[in-house]
């Protein structure tokens, strides 16, 4: 499963007082439209062992996430919780670089806040957990993955994984995970359901490039089985993903979003921001507020409502 901290939470937070990590069908019915929730989403933190550690455009990699952490505590009292979707580590997922990412996040820790991680390719599944051994479980509903459904009030949160191999930039969600994918949304029809993973997808429409040219693929390997299964999963409304450092978002032509989200740590173009995004989520739609750590770029501060299909 994913690593979940602090799960559990108050009533307000989460259902029943606790987040549910199950294989099982809700139990809960559907929130009323008036019910919303608010959720702090990160992407990309990439923390390094060195706290004093400066990567490409010379960020400081903790301290961008030291800003964030802080941004976000500030908000504490109006938050559900906090998700961060994958290259939490800097390069390869060395022991030392998720000992520094733990103690960045020690004060939203404290403040209780249920903290969720997913793994990015940047990631690796042992040190992780050897930073984090409360948190891995015993009987993974798919080996050698890292998933979870977390139901709260409002929406469900599927918690996927797409690490394939230790810093290779493409990503997997394989067959199993797929197929365990299906079965937690056929079993929980009622709620939204937020779909929760590391790397963009990725289709190569046929034709568009010879056949006998490989082509590069950076996202998901497996993107086109992906958008098949949710196509016939309504309740299925949207893909979080981090992975290209773009933030962004767009529906696909059944309305399903796409949700890109900013990184903490460096962008690529540096026209584009990083930082993190105040998402307050109802039974009909998403709200998305782009928190920039540039306070003076352009679409710091935008909010934006994309109605769910």
């Amino acid at each position: 499963m994913s690593i979940h901290l602090n799960s559990v939470v108050s009533r307000r937070r989460f259902l029943g007082g606790a987040a549910v990590f199950s294989c099982l069908p809700s139990l809960s019915s559907l929130a009323a439209e008036s019910e919303s929730e608010t959720w702090a989403f990160l992407s990309d933190t990439h923390i390094h062992a060195d706290a004093g550690f400066v990567s490409r455009n010379e960020t400081n990699l903790s301290e961008n996430l030291r800003r964030v952490v802080a941004e976000v505590l500030a908000e504490k009292d109006s938050l559900d919780g906090v998700l961060i979707d994958g290259d939490c580590a800097f390069n390869v997922g060395l022991p030392g670089d998720y000992e520094q990412f733990a103690k960045l996040l020690a004060p939203l820790i404290e403040a209780k806040l249920p903290i969720h991680m997913t793994m990015g390719n940047h990631d690796d599944r042992g040190p992780f957990f050897q930073a984090f051994a409360d948190q891995q479980a015993k009987n993974p509903p798919v080996e050698s993955k890292h998933v979870a459904m977390v139901e709260s009030r409002v929406a469900n949160f599927v918690f996927l994984d797409s690490l394939r191999f230790v810093n290779k930039v493409e990503g997997e969600f394989g067959e199993a995970q797929l197929a365990w994918l299906d079965r937690m949304l056929a079993a929980n029809p009622d709620k939204p359901t937020l779909l929760i993973g590391h790397h963009n997808p990725q289709v190569v429409p046929a034709g568009e490039v010879p056949a006998d040219q490989p082509v590069k693929i950076t996202g998901l390997i497996d993107t086109d089985p992906f958008f098949q299964l949710i196509a016939n999963r309504p309740q299925a409304k949207a893909y979080v993903y981090g992975h290209s450092h773009n933030w962004g978002h767009k529906p696909d032509d059944s309305g399903f979003h796409l949700i890109n989200l900013p990184p903490t740590a460096y962008v690529f173009d540096l026209a584009r921001p990083n930082g993190w995004v105040k998402a307050t989520i109802s039974a009909t739609d998403i709200t998305l507020e782009l928190s920039a750590l540039d306070k003076a770029h352009p679409e710091h501060g935008k909010v934006q409502t994309l109605a769910w299909r």
